[in-house]
């Protein structure tokens, strides 16, 4: 038997969220908003066309990097970019990605679209699933509590 020597993969995550597509936009778009919800290790954050996005962080595993490229920004409707993750160093995905953003009611529908290339060994695209669920989650907390903040 033999194994791939990779596999393409599409994974989609529609969420809801209760806050206004400006807010989910701002929190997608100004570095130390989305700092608060993607997580420390985001490093150089530079939102527009062309722009370069860096963050890594430090598992049992050992070191994962992410180096992201934004291809095009549509304010308050799409971000589409291209990334990759690395594990000590070895790039294991290669992904194209969308995010769409819809009014829904007041709130806002997000679509996330991603489009990936698994380079074994690798978590693959559950792995990719799996952490992309984790940070929208971390998003629906981070906007949670920033109205309770301009609330209080």
């Amino acid at each position: 038997m033999t194994t791939a020597a990779q596999e393409h993969r599409t994974i989609t995550i529609e969420r809801i969220y209760p806050n206004c597509v400006d807010h989910v936009w701002a929190a997608w778009s100004i570095a130390e908003k989305k700092r608060a919800w993607f997580g420390e290790g985001l490093k150089d954050f530079d939102f527009r066309e062309g722009g370069v996005e860096r963050s890594g962080f430090d598992t049992d595993m050992g070191t994962h990097a992410n180096e992201t490229r934004y291809f095009e920004i549509s304010a308050k409707t799409r971000i589409v970019f291209a990334y990759s993750m690395a594990l000590n160093g070895r790039i294991h995905t290669v992904s194209l990605a969308t995010v769409l953003f819809a009014d829904h009611g007041g709130g806002t529908k997000l679509t996330y679209v991603e489009q990936l290339c698994v380079i074994p060994p690798s978590d693959g695209a559950e792995g990719r699933e799996h952490g992309w669920r984790a940070l929208l989650e971390s998003l629906a907390a981070y906007l949670a509590e920033d109205t309770r903040a301009k609330k209080g």
